[in-house]
């Protein structure tokens, strides 16, 4: 158990250059079975993780874990209130499989399959609003990663490939202190922005907090190099995007 908890705190740690939180209280409760369960992160008396871990988990088991990872992220973003939990849960989505795969806790191209496979629970349906008006479960979780990843490729776009979301996330925690604070999500999203040189983060805002952005995730990942199963089929290195999709996921050195 102890083992299970210090990776995933590495992998976070290595993901933002620093842990996101001087102090958290892990609460773990066993459960029937012999996996890991649902999570919660909360900030009522203080930071507090609650996992539910079955009483047969093993070593391997907890090994590819990846609940206590995406709970470990939410410490890194500040409160934004409960109408922009899709950039919370979303952000968690999302880094959750990068950072485990740069720290070599999770197979690159099972990553990729995810996302391929989940993020057009995220797209927007018919009579759906913007990201801040439509709280379901795929908008929240799938749509946040998808509004995470357009950013990441945007912002490597226009830098050259130099700096990606990861930068500006890192200057985000740097700036408000993570999840024990509130803030803006304006104000969050412009110190992402500052962080990196860029307007991204606010610009994409500005186009889907309102307005549903139906995207053509066909050509998306035609243009990452991502093929119809990653893991069974090989990326097109030479695709356009390609550089970027490998830079994502490469091991980040601080």
């Amino acid at each position: 158990m102890r083992t299970w908890a210090l990776r995933s705190a590495n992998i976070v740690a290595a993901y933002y250059e620093r842990f996101p939180a001087p102090l958290v209280v892990l609460h773990v409760q066993s459960a029937e079975g012999n996996g890991v369960g649902g999570g919660r992160t909360t900030n009522d008396s203080g930071l507090r993780i609650h996992v539910n871990v079955g009483r047969e988990a093993t070593a391997a088991i907890l090994a590819n874990d990846w609940v206590l990872v995406h709970e470990m992220v939410h410490l890194a973003l500040p409160e934004v209130g409960r109408r922009h939990n899709w950039l919370a849960e979303g952000l968690a989505t999302y880094v959750e499989g990068v950072a485990r795969a740069q720290f070599g806790n999770r197979d690159i191209a099972d990553v990729w399959a995810e996302d391929r496979h989940s993020m057009p629970m995220g797209l927007p349906r018919e009579g759906e609003g913007g990201m801040d008006q439509t709280p379901t479960w795929g908008r929240t979780y799938w749509g946040g990663a998808l509004f995470c990843l357009q950013a990441d490729i945007a912002i490597r776009e226009q830098t050259h490939n130099r700096v990606g979301l990861q930068t500006a996330l890192q200057g985000i925690l740097k700036q408000t202190g993570g999840y024990g604070f509130e803030r803006d999500i304006e104000d969050v999203l412009r110190i992402g922005d500052a962080a990196t040189g860029t307007h991204v983060l606010d610009d994409l805002y500005l186009e889907i907090k309102t307005t549903p952005r139906p995207t053509n995730l066909d050509l998306l990942w035609s243009r990452l190099g991502v093929p119809m199963d990653p893991t069974t089929q090989p990326f097109d290195d030479l695709a356009p995007l390609a550089a970027i999709r490998i830079a994502i996921t490469a091991a980040h050195q601080p």
